[in-house]
């Protein structure tokens, strides 16, 4: 069952050790693993206790490079049985690294047998490659880093890619997207473990903004569109950036882009994944977000971007983000003292 994190503190905080063991290997990202790691370590430095084991572990152990070039020591699979106790999670790595992962059967047998054996396993970034080719990820909902997820789709097509949320929870799979993600959704983990407030206390101990929820967007809908429409939409899509206050409909894109309306909207939505007037309102309230930041009054920045309900604009970055915008707001003046 799709799992959305937003409370935790209904939880009852673990008396137990949870092991968590990083399945690393040569070229592996160091942050993947650097990243969570570190918010396991501060959740024992805030609990006063050891809540979580960390441990890294490669095919044969022994040194591990990354791909910076910064030798990680490691447990060799083959010495390691997979147990319930244990939390598995995959960091990612550049392309001939993931390949050579996936083709690695020390690792790949590994995991097929801790399938089923505990109860939260996961990867950060493109570490979802290596449990897809396990056969892990078959029809769950994941994701994993924007550059990727088509890739993924396109290689593994009964895997469920979810190519707009930093971490996705699929019972007791969870993934995320890129590199620093993998912060937002050990945060999560902390938060589901021992609550709401530890997690506060290990967000500020890690001097981190604050933990943005799993259904945040990878990057704007602005970066998304120049990446993936090969350039067609640029001119529209600085235009409509220009204008996000002024209410802009489909037939004066279309009149921008010099087509019909019928095929400018064929042709945007086929490109970009969404339709014209959804991409619209992405980019007014991703100006929004940074208007917010600016500290300018709620009120003041439904106006600037073209609203003419305040209670609308205030719904619609709630359904966006998973927050109010005054919760963004004091989270962002926060993190700025």
């Amino acid at each position: 069952m799709l799992t959305e994190m937003t409370n935790f503190d209904y939880i009852r905080p673990m008396s137990k050790t949870c092991q968590i063991s990083f399945l690393i290997y040569d070229g592996f990202e160091l942050l993947d693993l650097a990243g969570p790691s570190s918010v396991f370590s501060a959740t024992n430095t805030v609990l006063g206790r050891t809540a979580y084991e960390v441990q890294t572990m490669s095919a044969q152990g022994g040194q591990v490079h990354c791909n910076s070039g910064i030798i990680v020591g490691s447990y060799s699979l083959t010495q390691n049985s997979p147990c319930v106790s244990q939390m598995v999670l995959v960091v990612g790595g550049n392309s001939a690294a993931l390949t050579a992962a996936m083709a690695d059967q020390v690792i790949q047998q590994w995991l097929i047998k801790f399938d089923g054996k505990a109860e939260r396993y996961g990867s950060i970034c493109s570490g979802a490659f290596v449990l897809a080719a396990a056969g892990l990820l078959d029809n769950r909902k994941v994701t994993t880093h924007w550059a990727g997820c088509l890739r993924l789709a396109k290689m593994f097509p009964q895997v469920l890619v979810n190519p707009d949320a930093i971490y996705m929870v699929d019972g007791s799979l969870w993934t995320s997207a890129g590199v620093t993600s993998g912060v937002d959704m050990a945060l999560a983990m902390v938060a589901k473990d021992h609550g709401n407030k530890v997690m506060g206390e290990v967000a500020k101990w890690l001097v981190v903004y604050a933990h943005r929820p799993g259904n945040q967007s990878q990057f704007s809908s602005i970066l998304a569109a120049q990446t993936t429409s090969n350039g067609i939409f640029f001119d529209l899509t600085y235009w409509l950036q220009t204008r996000v206050d002024i209410p802009t409909n489909t037939e004066e894109m279309a009149k921008y882009a010099n087509m019909s309306e019928r095929t400018f909207r064929r042709k945007f939505t086929a490109n970009i994944g969404i339709s014209p007037a959804k991409f619209f309102e992405q980019l007014r309230l991703e100006k929004a977000r940074e208007l917010l930041e600016d500290n300018i009054a709620v009120s003041k920045v439904s106006r600037l971007v073209g609203y003419c309900s305040e209670s609308g604009f205030r719904n619609a970055f709630f359904n966006k983000f998973g927050l109010s915008p005054s919760m963004h707001a004091t989270i962002h003046s926060k993190a700025g003292h």
